[in-house]
C-alpha cells in the first residue's frame, strides 16, 4: 500500500506519512460505519496486501471485496451494484473524510427511503459519498475524476437520467497537506507519524 494510497497527499508529505494518515482515516471511517450498519464492506484493489488490510481493521466486522478494473467511476458503479444485490440500499463512502459521523451516515441511508440516490458533496467539488436504492443509474461515465467539477458533472448526469436524488450538506476530505492541516487543527492530539 505504500505509495499507492493518498498519492496526492503523499507527493506533498511523503508516502510513509500519507500511509500513516490513511490508516487512521480508514479505521475511524469503518468504526463509524459499523455504528450504522451491520454490513460494512471494503472494496480494495487486487494488489493490496490482505494481511496488512486485516491488521488495519483488526476487531472490526467488515468484509473485503476486490475492485474491478477501470477508472474510479467504473469501480464505484461496480461496488454499488454489488451492494444492491445484497441489500435494498447501498451507500458508498470515501475513507478519507475525517468528519463522518454516525448521524450523517444514518441520514444518508435514510434519504434513500424517499430518493433513488443520495449525494454527499465534498468542499473541493468532488463528493465523499453516493448511494442508491433499487438500481444504479448511469451517473459515473464521463466524469473528470479528481477535478473540482465532479459533483456538478454528477448532478448533470443525474438530471439527464431522470434521477430523483437527495443531497446532504457538503463535508471535507483529506487529499492535500492543507486538508491535513485543517484536520489537525480540529483534532490536534492525533498520533503523528514516526520519522526515521
Amino acid at each position: 500500500m505504500l505509495g499507492r494510497v493518498k498519492t496526492r497527499l503523499g507527493h506533498e508529505i511523503g508516502a510513509a506519512a500519507a500511509l500513516h494518515w490513511y490508516r487512521i482515516l480508514l479505521h475511524r471511517t469503518l468504526l463509524t460505519a459499523s455504528l450504522v450498519s451491520e454490513q460494512v464492506e471494503i472494496w480494495c484493489p487486487s494488489q493490496d496486501d490482505p494481511i496488512e488490510l486485516e491488521q488495519m481493521v483488526h476487531g472490526l466486522n467488515v468484509t473485503f471485496h476486490e475492485q474491478c478494473s477501470g477508472d474510479l467511476g467504473a469501480r464505484m458503479e461496480f461496488a454499488l451494484k454489488a451492494g444492491l444485490k445484497r441489500a435494498s440500499k447501498a451507500l458508498l463512502i470515501g475513507a478519507d473524510c475525517p468528519v463522518w459521523t454516525a448521524e450523517t451516515l444514518g441520514a444518508s441511508v435514510q434519504a434513500l427511503s424517499t430518493a433513488s440516490m443520495v449525494l454527499i458533496p465534498a468542499d473541493d467539488g468532488g463528493y465523499v459519498g453516493i448511494g442508491a436504492s433499487g438500481h444504479v443509474p448511469p451517473v459515473f461515465e464521463g466524469v473528470s475524476w479528481g477535478s473540482s467539477s465532479v459533483s456538478s458533472q454528477t448532478r448533470r448526469l443525474m438530471r439527464a437520467a431522470g434521477v430523483n436524488w437527495a443531497e446532504l450538506p457538503s463535508l471535507w476530505d483529506v487529499d492535500r497537506s492543507a486538508d491535513l492541516d485543517r484536520w489537525l487543527r480540529v483534532e490536534p492530539n492525533l498520533p503523528r507519524p514516526i520519522v526515521s
